[in-house]
């Protein structure tokens, strides 16, 4: 189910997993982020953290981050 984004809310969230784990949740689509074929699960959680900043800054600035 897709949810509605604010535009004070950030694209990519920071998610634990079941099993412990982090990963990177696209708030668009409410499934992990991607990139190179990649799914960005089973991330360490400062990992995650530092990427999901990455991608959230990326996306402030008008450019695609994961590309």
């Amino acid at each position: 189910m897709k949810r509605r984004r604010s535009e004070n809310l950030p694209r990519y969230e920071v998610h634990q997993e079941p099993r412990g784990g982090w990963m990177i949740v696209d708030t668009l689509t409410s499934l992990p982020a991607a990139t190179d074929g990649r799914d960005l699960i089973g991330l360490a959680r400062e990992d995650a953290e530092d990427i999901a900043h990455e991608l959230n800054l990326g996306e402030a600035q008008g450019r695609d981050p994961l590309i």
